[in-house]
């Protein structure tokens, strides 16, 4: 997996449904730069994951974004099998 889309997976999984976080807040969970970090969000709600928050400065999963990490959750535990 390449870093941006690492970058990707740990901020969805950060984003929890019905949470709203700031960039410097996805940040500091995830343990990336700022630069990754806003990169990642960006890149996100390109693919419709993520959505911002107008007037707040903060981000949220989208109802995609969670049927993604859902199916993605749901692979993995399969897998362990």
């Amino acid at each position: 997996m390449r870093f941006g889309q690492a970058a990707q997976s740990v901020v969805l999984s950060i984003l929890r449904p019905g949470g709203l976080l700031s960039a410097v807040q996805i940040q500091r969970q995830a343990q990336l730069t700022g630069w990754s970090t806003r990169s990642a969000l960006s890149r996100l709600r390109a693919r419709g994951l993520v959505v911002a928050i107008s007037h707040s400065g903060c981000w949220q999963i989208s109802e995609r974004g969670r049927a993604t990490t859902t199916a993605r959750s749901a692979s993995r535990l399969a897998s362990s099998r």
